[in-house]
């Protein structure tokens, strides 16, 4: 009887239709992922009068570059004060990304590392209580934290929104790093302090080294999370040139003429970093992800 199962197979026809099935199933869902990034990419590349056409042609009837040239500064046209703003935005969202992702990475690695091998209730609750933290909507931290900054002065200030940041992605670097803590042996920490080494001294010469895949995982998805973040940089760094790109975007919603060509554009390069990113990394990512998923 078990031969028979073992050397039974399916008819052709019904093995291809569920081939081609499946394939035409993955093509609908890349199509419906990629379609917006797409349709960005070819109205940054499409002139404004061809978009304002009345029906809007599905592919670009005379591509140009000429959008990311304004935003660069190298064409002047009438709302050049605009395309300006893109570039000092683009400017301070990396370096509220990297200085977010360089905090996260240093100290909450070392939160990680003392969740994963320190258990007690006082611990368990404290992680928990973290978790929680980042449950929470941001809108309803928005105002302590505007308070808060505006009373130490930091209100339209990087360093601010890099501090307000940190505070709701410090929750996601300690659980992937505390997963990932986790399934490096303590047999290796233990002959680390046979041989003399401190806690500390097996935390940065023998853990730290074999650590790349989770680092990079907790770095690229709080890069990402710094990068995209609009609402809190709204509100806390409002004055003109102080705010990210996000909210520097959308402010040129509210022009009196707006250029969607532009706005494209520059939507497009605000994608780009955290697009490429994942591409880069997607095997780091998905491996510091998943670490601890499976007991050994």
């Amino acid at each position: 009887m078990a031969a028979v199962v073992a050397n039974y197979r399916r008819p052709l026809a019904p093995r291809i239709a569920s081939g081609l099935g499946i394939y035409a199933l993955a093509a609908l869902v890349a199509i419906w992922l990629m379609g917006p990034f797409l349709w960005l990419f070819i109205t940054s590349i499409s002139y404004q009068r061809d978009l304002m056409a009345m029906p809007t042609p599905l592919l670009p009837v005379n591509p140009t570059l000429e959008n990311y040239q304004k935003i660069l500064g190298l064409t002047e046209f009438d709302h050049a004060d605009q395309a300006r703003l893109v570039i000092a935005s683009l400017s301070n969202s990396f370096i509220v990304a990297f200085a977010v992702t360089a905090i996260n990475i240093v100290f909450g690695s070392a939160a990680g590392y003392a969740y994963a091998r320190h258990r007690s209730r006082a611990m368990s609750l404290s992680l928990y209580l973290v978790l929680f933290t980042r449950m929470l909507p941001v809108v309803v931290l928005i105002p302590a934290l505007f308070l808060m900054l505006r009373q130490v002065g930091l209100q339209n200030s990087l360093t601010g929104l890099t501090i307000a940041y940190c505070s709701f992605t410090f929750p996601f670097t300690i659980w992937i790093m505390k997963s990932y803590f986790e399934t490096i042996p303590r047999e290796l920490e233990e002959s680390g302090l046979v041989d003399g080494c401190t806690r500390f001294q097996v935390f940065v010469k023998l853990i730290v080294p074999i650590s790349g895949p989770g680092f990079v995982a907790a770095g690229a998805f709080t890069f990402v999370l710094a990068w995209n973040e609009f609402l809190v940089a709204q509100v806390l760094n409002s004055k003109r040139g102080m705010t990210t790109l996000p909210p520097a975007i959308a402010g040129m919603l509210g022009q009196a003429n707006i250029d969607y060509a532009i706005i494209a554009a520059s939507g497009f390069i605000s994608a780009l970093p955290a697009a490429l990113l994942a591409l880069i990394f997607q095997r780091y990512m998905v491996q510091g992800l998943t670490a601890g998923s499976v007991k050994s």
